[in-house]
């Protein structure tokens, strides 16, 4: 199973770019346009603007828009507006976030004539805003996270604080940009973990009947790749009611064994669902079956809860048609 990414932007052309330069301004009632207002509300990334069209400056003028800045900025104003900003923040750094909320000039005005955005806040007498020595499996964790609460792929506009731990130009430097940050998130995500092949087990004995069940050959713990393919292959929604970060902003999902762990069922994708937090409560070591006939969440549903099903809309390949048969 491999992860999708959304349609990249690579084939767009200098036309569709500044049509929709344009269409965002006329939406704004603006005639000029940051970079900023573009990132929340254009089709494209502001990068990708700058690189059709030479800079932000070249794609405001292809798309007859008033440049949003004034020329002729010093690096003493750069570095006076930069301190001001802090002392309206009452802080003791400010982050480019902050900075392009409030502050008069452009980010990348300030960082062009500091040398960087780091080397500016040097200069003003400011603490840096980021750690340094940051891993890969960090930044994957972060962006596993954002994916998982947002129930699909987030945006360039979307990466930044409170919601993500780090800024979206963090992973730009990083990886080189946001598109190779996300590929090498799949790559990684999608590597192969050493698992127990899928399991064809016999008829479970009646609960009361003591049984000899094999030794497992995993662990009882889901690793964060296997829960993340899991909730993927799932289209990131509780099998049982349906529900999903995308419906309900914040609602908790989780990975959960099928056959119990308990009673001889196997950390692997086959053995795995995705269930919400109420329904994963309400389930315990119960089947599917039993789960909906002692009226528990999702007891109303007569949909198949399998991933691959319709009435699910999970875009996934029919490989997993056998997937979550009552024991």
């Amino acid at each position: 199973m491999k992860f999708q990414l959304n349609p990249y932007s690579r084939n767009a052309t200098l036309e569709e770019v500044v049509a929709d330069i344009k269409a965002v301004a006329l939406r704004l009632g603006k005639n000029t346009l940051t970079s900023a207002d573009y990132a929340k509300h254009g089709r494209f990334s502001p990068d990708t603007a700058r690189r059709r069209c030479g800079s932000w400056f070249k794609a405001l003028s292809l798309a007859e828009l008033r440049r949003s800045r004034t020329l002729g900025v010093s690096a003493q104003d750069c570095l006076a507006d930069l301190k001001s900003v802090a002392e309206k923040l009452g802080k003791q750094t400010v982050t480019v976030q902050e900075y392009r909320d409030l502050g008069r000039y452009a980010s990348s005005t300030v960082a062009h004539h500091l040398g960087s955005w780091f080397k500016a806040l040097d200069q003003a007498g400011l603490k840096r805003t980021r750690v340094l020595g940051i891993s890969n499996e960090e930044y994957f964790a972060n962006l596993e996270d954002l994916w998982i609460r947002l129930g699909r792929q987030p945006n360039y506009a979307e990466v930044q604080k409170p919601f993500s731990k780090y800024s979206v130009r963090a992973y730009d430097h990083r990886f080189g940009s946001w598109r190779n940050a996300l590929e090498a998130f799949v790559e990684n995500m999608d590597q192969d973990e050493e698992q127990a092949p899928a399991q064809e087990l016999p008829p479970q004995p009646a609960r009361s009947e003591p049984s000899l069940l094999p030794r497992h050959k995993t662990s009882r713990s889901i690793s964060d790749r296997l829960r993340f393919k899991v909730l993927r292959r799932d289209n990131f929604r509780c099998v049982l009611c349906g529900n999903s970060p995308a419906i309900t902003p914040g609602v908790p999902l989780e990975p959960d064994h099928i056959i119990p762990w308990s009673e001889g069922g196997e950390t692997v994708m086959d053995n795995l669902q995705t269930l919400c937090r109420r329904c994963n409560g309400g389930r315990s070591n119960l089947s599917l079956a039993e789960h909906d006939l002692n009226g528990q969440p999702g007891a109303e549903a007569t949909r198949d809860p399998r991933p691959g099903s319709s009435s699910l809309s999970a875009d996934v390949e029919g490989e997993h048609d056998d997937l979550r048969k009552p024991f």
